[in-house]
């Protein structure tokens, strides 16, 4: 059955109600129950069944949804062992005699992104470098912002991370249904000069960051904590519960509290990913690439807690009792999170089902003049991740309207290909319904709405600048052009802004 523009009510339903109440979980569940109860012809209570039995349950089911549940479960518990046994607060204590400013921080998150490109590190990235933010008196919606911004756009680009196969794998498909030659990992390593939304978003925090361009929202976030000390608004609902960095633990503990769970935790993820990835058959690159990564870095976050549980054991002498409980009570805190993904995932089964992707692909793909034809596939990706919130759901709907599109109007199909990636990303930073921004949220312990609306207004900043770099794109297919375009865009915009909030903060202090 067609539902045609009734598609788009449930992700709207939930992203509105989402917004006046800051209720994620009643928002998504409200959405996904009245798409379904659409689907069953209106009925809302067969609209329930339907919600509980053939959306929800197969969400948690699914083996890629139940791994990521396992993972948000165990980061918990490692990110409360860090806490508790206080190797969170040795390691900012330790660090911040080099990173001790706050621009040195939030350029310390950025650089530290990638160590972390073959997977997407939003979680692990936000919990490492929490306690440092924290000491340097960094908002935790400008770290969730970081971490947002670095996580997929530095994983979409990575031939190593669980990205590429996924992509490569898209395109492949397209090239055989076609009969094309070109190599799909070689149209994913062209592609990400004409990535120009994930690019820009990680150019975009080493000038927001350096240049000290905080807008809307995310000055008074900063402000408060520049001036106050206070990393979240007194109203925030925290994805995890803790206390303020000064209050966190009692524990004189030495640096190796941090660096042992931390080798350890890197000791799981890169020998599993060699287990799985069978890096005597595949080689190193293969091995990254056949490898479990969900698997990879559950392994590192328990032996990562183990390691810290038994030095806290022997070196301090902690009772045992009082440090397993530390790890339930950070399983504990963490337990809305998964609440809120399966609600995302079933908001986005719901959008699939009544069709919402081939809906606004439809009805704005029509009649395209060749050169907007990237930048048309870059905003309705944009629209389409925003209301399902996946990236992954826009690829996958996207690639295969992109690639013959692109072949049919001898555009490069590298450039279609990144048009139709970089929306996806961009949709997934400005959705409330994102599980990657949930996840963002969540490692960087900040209130997922108030990461939202302070994100926003850099996303749709980049997005303007991308929109005309992708312009130019179609018009020379020229990567370098739509590069300098972008990047020249966005200056412009971010020194405009900054210039206009700045004068706007003095005439209020006036």
């Amino acid at each position: 059955m067609e539902y045609g523009f009734l598609s788009l009510l449930p992700p709207l339903l939930a992203i509105i109600i989402a917004i006046l109440t800051k209720q994620t979980v009643v928002a998504l569940f409200l959405g996904v129950w009245f798409g379904a109860t659409v689907m069953n012809e209106w009925n809302p209570i067969l609209g329930f069944t339907y919600t509980v039995n053939e959306i929800m349950v197969p969400s948690i089911a699914d083996p890629w949804n139940a791994s990521l549940i396992l993972l948000v479960v165990f980061t918990g518990g490692f990110i409360n062992v860090l806490r508790s046994t206080g190797a969170g607060q040795a390691f900012a204590e330790f660090a911040t005699k080099k990173v001790n400013t706050r621009q040195k921080g939030q350029n310390f998150v950025w650089g530290s992104a990638f160590l972390f490109s073959y997977t997407e590190p939003v979680l692990i990235l936000g919990t490492v470098t929490r306690p440092v933010t924290d000491k340097l008196k960094i908002s935790r919606v400008k770290l969730a912002y970081i971490v947002d911004s670095m996580g997929s756009p530095v994983a979409s680009m990575s031939p190593i991370s669980v990205y590429a196969p996924f992509i490569t794998g898209l395109i492949a498909t397209q090239i055989a249904a076609l009969s094309l030659s070109e190599n799909p990992w070689s149209l994913f390593v062209q592609m990400i000069p004409y990535h120009l939304y994930g690019i820009f978003a990680i150019v975009g925090v080493l000038l927001v960051v350096n240049m000290k361009i905080d807008i809307g929202p995310m000055y008074k976030a900063e402000q408060r904590a520049i001036k106050t000390g206070k990393l979240y608004g007194e109203h925030d609902k925290l994805m995890i519960k803790n206390t303020e960095p000064e209050n966190e633990s009692n524990v004189d503990a030495d640096i190796f509290s941090f660096l042992i769970p931390l080798a350890l935790l890197f000791t799981g993820i890169f020998g599993v990913i060699f287990w799985t990835g069978d890096i005597a058959a595949n080689g190193l690159t293969g091995a990254f690439l056949n490898a479990d990564i969900i698997f990879a870095i559950t392994t590192g976050f328990f032996l990562g807690s183990v390691g810290g549980i038994l030095y806290a054991k022997f070196r301090y002498a902690k009772p045992l009792q009082d440090l397993l409980n530390g790890y339930v009570d950070g399983i504990m805190q963490v337990m809305i999170v998964p609440v809120i993904l399966v609600m995302a995932w079933s908001i986005g089964t719901v959008a699939t089902e009544m069709g919402l992707g081939e809906v606004i692909a439809h009805y704005a793909g029509s009649y395209l003049p060749a050169f907007l034809v990237p930048v048309i596939i870059f905003i309705l990706g944009g629209l389409i991740a925003f209301a399902s919130g996946s990236s992954w759901g826009v690829f996958s709907i996207m690639i295969p309207i992109a690639i013959p599109m692109g072949l049919a109007l001898d555009l490069e199909l590298a450039l279609v290909i990144g048009a139709a990636i970089s929306g996806g990303v961009f949709g997934d930073h400005c959705s409330p319904i994102s599980d990657t921004s949930i996840m963002a949220s969540t490692g960087s312990a900040a209130d997922h709405m108030e990461h939202i609306r302070t994100q926003l207004p850099y996303a749709l900043i980049i997005a303007s600048s991308a929109s005309a770099g992708f312009m130019i794109n179609g018009l020379t297919q020229s990567s370098i052009l739509g590069i300098v375009t972008t990047a020249a865009v966005l200056v412009a915009i971010l020194l405009f802004v900054n210039n206009r909030t700045k004068n706007k903060n003095r005439a209020a202090a006036e």
